[in-house]
């Protein structure tokens, strides 16, 4: 009876290969991509190109410019520019999406946090370089779109 001892060898090899393909045989259908009603890399562009636009248009040509972006809402803009102490300096910042975003500058004195509506609201901030200073605008919950900003020397220091 012990015939058999090759059958089961057969088996035993045969099973495995059996399960490997089972196993990784695909039996769902391929993954949907989803798509937000945001729109994404083509929303970005026409909201930046909404923030750029409104910041381009509060420009009164005075002052050289000494920094500018635009970044997203959720990543938010974190600047240290490198300013002449002293000297005078507006900060216009423009955001353009849903929400509101918060500009804080550091240190407390050299401008006073306010908030920026993201409706394409032009706000404005004056600085005065009285050491480092450091320029957040941070999304508020919720928020989203674009943030364009400029820092443009408006006045002679030392």
């Amino acid at each position: 009876m012990r015939r058999h001892g090759p059958v089961w060898l057969l088996v035993g090899a045969v099973i495995p290969v059996l399960l490997l393909t089972a196993c990784s045989a695909k039996t769902d259908p391929a993954p949907v991509a989803t798509h937000h009603s945001g729109g994404g890399a083509q929303a970005d562009s026409k909201l930046t190109a909404q923030a750029q636009s409104a910041l381009d248009a509060a420009s009164d040509g005075g002052g050289s410019m000494v920094e500018s972006g635009v970044e997203r809402v959720s990543d938010g803009v974190h600047t240290r520019p490198g300013l002449t102490h002293g000297a005078a300096y507006k900060l216009t910042v423009v955001c353009a999406g849903k929400g509101a975003a918060e500009l804080v500058v550091a240190p407390a004195g050299a401008g006073r946090g306010k908030a920026v509506p993201c409706d394409g609201s032009v706000v404005f901030e004056r600085l005065t370089a009285e050491g480092s200073l450091k320029v957040d605008v941070r999304g508020t919950p919720g928020a989203a779109g674009m943030i364009a900003w400029r820092i443009n020397k408006v006045g002679s220091g030392p």
